[in-house]
């Protein structure tokens, strides 16, 4: 890899396990997502679940979530915010994103740029001009609008995007079709680019 080089990576997604739960009772699932005797992992599912069904309440039980020393508390209010997926939900991993050390910034980002909608795209815009360094990033599931304002980062800050599966510009309007393959695009400095040309 070049100096000035950022790869994005496409790999395939986690599957997701949840669905078992659709046809369990609001109340049942409140009744295990609030039972602090069960570890967070048991109680996830029943949190994605009302997330899912936009429950009211959620929001309000991921800042508690948030609030924990527990890490694994954090991962899990961070996939309920993804699943609940409206407006408040971004917002509120926007502002996650702006109070947390670059290593916790990478992984909201990640987050938030599978469910960015074209409402939140400048805060999403101002997180990526302070993330964006050579290196990898998997960009698997990322919005259209996510991806566009990668795009718009790249060429604001001078970077050249190449992709060995169709053009950049095809990517963006169709991540369907960059979803099913693992091909890497390639970002790298104008610099460095006029050096190999």
């Amino acid at each position: 890899m070049r100096q000035n080089q950022l790869i994005l990576e496409f790999s395939s997604s986690i599957p997701d396990y949840s669905s078992s739960l659709q046809e369990t009772l609001t109340e049942s699932l409140w009744d295990t997502a609030k039972d602090e005797s069960l570890h967070i992992i048991l109680r996830e599912p029943a949190l994605l679940e009302l997330a899912r069904r936009q429950e009211p309440g959620v929001l309000a039980y991921c800042d508690r979530l948030l609030l924990s020393d527990d890490q694994e508390y954090w991962f899990s209010a961070l996939k309920v915010l993804e699943r609940l997926n409206t407006y408040d939900a971004i917002k509120r991993l926007l502002v996650i994103c702006g109070y947390s050390c670059i290593e916790d910034r990478k992984i909201v980002m990640h987050v938030l740029a599978r469910v960015l909608t074209p409402a939140h795209r400048e805060g999403f815009r101002r997180i990526l001009r302070s993330i964006i360094t050579p290196g990898v990033i998997d960009v698997t599931g990322w919005s259209t609008t996510a991806l566009s304002v990668l795009n718009a980062v790249c060429f604001d800050k001078g970077i050249i995007v190449e992709t060995s599966i169709n053009s950049l510009a095809r990517s963006f309007k169709q991540p369907e079709a960059i979803k099913k393959t693992t091909s890497s695009i390639y970002i790298q400095s104008n610099k460095q680019r006029e050096k190999h040309l």
